[in-house]
């Protein structure tokens, strides 16, 4: 019976990464369309137009400007100096002769202002440069057309204007477009914004950034400001059908990745950033092309992006977005979420570290030199788990089955790779755990990793918290209770445990498999230990 919630978690997975049906050209007016938007796609991707190749880039610019026009908006462009710059803030030599190609060049800034009856505004961006690439040490014209990266993002601001325009309400509050230039050779276009016209950013509120580094799956937000509660709050509230977790911002914080929104947090800004990812193997190659694009995904973006903006400035009476906390958040099911402040998390963290420690003493007797031995044996398991993983993802590439760890182009094998090295990875790994599983030691072993992993997470990275303190506060209460309750209890806790690893599971995959297939791997296992406790541990072969 426990196992039935391991598939209703699943189940609640799926449910989430259910895309919407992507509206035709003939859908009503004042709602989003996917079809609509996939006109501009088409538009501004039907060649690449990366900043040194000038002539296709300046076909790209006046495509934009023109789709503005074409509602009725006179767009101002902001024409600056192409200024290097570096995500470590040094410049090299190197970097100067990289540069060299494009450093007389402007960047141009499209900006398009809707006044409402109060200055508050929020702010929707996106870029219209593809990507370049590099020949010797110099920055050259790429074979992308930039359909996804980032047509998505222009096309979803521009169908978004149209449809609140269609509504012919007056809004409550304002609205900046800013279709930035050259954000992939070091977003300079936004940081042009913030040098040259940080006026017309003073009455922001809120960016809303949209990227793509994929052309299908679903629109997720991945990343926000600090101190994130209102503004999270406005946006589950707001956005259909979010798909989201607080394990994605927390995790890219600590990445060595940016777009344009990195200069506007750094200037203190509150922001939020939606993008796809699935597809990656499209992520700056000749393939990301309209021929490839996703009207779900599509509907998906301006779904979001529309009621968000919508909900903005209809409210005359918005909350401030700012906060002195963040918000813990993930979904239970398809447009259910559950959020709650930062102390909370840390009170369900600790709350799950005293039933662990329950439940660790309730389980004697065990010795600790037998449970550091389980916990050794899990350990040297996972980690040739990892390198097995790497030598694979290495072999694909040798051979020329699939594009090399960390490289463009596409790999029809890595979803088999991935799904391969978790079925191999967790029969060995399993193994060790099922011939353990009646042993309290083990049973310890598990418990008391999980809780190690509540403690690290509370303290270096709350946003991820959830998924170990309820893992871990899942597992411990099964071990405690007896009796006629304890087989619902322990559906529960499966449920709880899949549920919580669940998103994540699929996120690791499609963001990071491409460049470090190890690390999704063990990360699907990781729900593995505690699982088999739940499920298993009286089962008989």
């Amino acid at each position: 019976m426990p196992l039935l919630g391991v598939l209703l978690a699943i189940a609640a997975t799926a449910s989430v990464l259910i895309l919407p049906r992507p509206l035709p050209e003939d859908a009503d007016p004042a709602r989003f369309s996917a079809h609509r938007a996939m006109r501009h796609v088409e538009t501004l991707a039907d060649e690449p137009h990366s900043v040194p190749d000038t002539a296709a880039h300046d076909r790209a610019r006046d495509d934009v400007v023109g789709m503005f026009r074409d509602l009725g908006y006179e767009p101002e462009i902001h024409a600056d100096p192409m200024i290097l710059n570096t995500w470590s803030g040094m410049v090299t030599e190197a970097d100067r002769a990289w540069f060299r190609p494009i450093e007389d060049l402007e960047s141009q800034n499209i900006v398009v202002r809707v006044p409402g009856a109060s200055q508050r505004t929020l702010m929707l961006t996106a870029h219209y440069d593809s990507a370049a690439s590099q020949e010797g040490d110099q920055v050259a014209p790429g074979d992308s057309h930039g359909a996804g990266d980032d047509g998505y993002g222009v096309a979803t601001i521009i169908e978004t204007l149209r449809a609140l325009k269609a509504q012919g309400r007056q809004p409550e509050n304002s609205l900046l477009i800013v279709i930035t230039d050259a954000e992939e050779v070091g977003m300079v276009g936004a940081l042009n914004e913030v040098t040259h016209h940080r006026e017309t950013l003073d009455d922001v509120e809120l960016i809303v950034n949209l990227e793509a580094r994929g052309m299908s799956g679903p629109a997720l937000m991945f990343e926000t400001s600090q101190n994130n509660s209102a503004v999270m709050r406005r946006f589950l509230a707001s956005a259909p059908n979010p798909v989201t977790t607080s394990f994605l911002p927390t995790v890219y914080r600590n990445m060595p990745n940016g777009t344009d929104l990195s200069v506007y947090l750094d200037e203190g800004f509150t922001g939020l950033n939606i993008a796809a990812i699935s597809g990656g193997e499209h992520y700056h190659h000749a393939t990301d092309a309209p021929e490839h694009a996703n009207a779900a995904t599509l509907q998906h973006y301006g779904d979001q992006v529309l009621g968000l903006t919508q909900a903005w400035l209809d409210d005359a009476d918005a909350l401030g977005l700012t906060a002195d906390h963040d918000l813990h958040y993930f979904p239970l099911w398809r447009g259910m979420m559950v959020g709650y402040p930062e102390a909370v998390g840390l009170g369900i963290a600790a709350a799950a570290l005293i039933l662990g420690a329950l439940a660790a003493w309730g389980l004697r007797p065990w010795r600790v030199r037998d449970a550091l031995r389980v916990c050794w044996g899990v350990v040297w398991r996972s980690a040739l788990i990892a390198v097995a993983a790497t030598g694979l993802h290495y072999a694909v590439g040798f051979l020329g089955w699939g594009a090399m760890p960390g490289g463009v182009g596409p790999n029809p094998l890595l979803l088999w790779e991935f799904l391969g090295m978790v079925a191999l990875g967790g029969a060995w790994l399993g193994r060790f755990i099922w011939r353990r599983r009646q042993e309290p030691a083990a049973a310890a072993a598990v418990v008391g990793m999980l809780m190690a992993a509540t403690l690290a997470c509370a303290v270096w990275a709350p946003g991820l918290s959830y998924i170990a303190a309820l893992s871990l506060a899942a597992l411990a209460v099964s071990l405690l209770v007896r009796g006629r309750a304890a087989l619902l209890v322990r559906l529960l806790a499966a449920f709880a445990i899949a549920l919580v690893f669940g998103l994540p599971i699929v996120l690791l995959h499609e963001a990071m498999s491409v460049n470090m297939l190890a690390l999704p791997v063990i990360g699907a296992l990781l729900p593995l230990g505690p699982l088999a406790l739940v499920c298993l541990r009286d089962a008989r072969l």
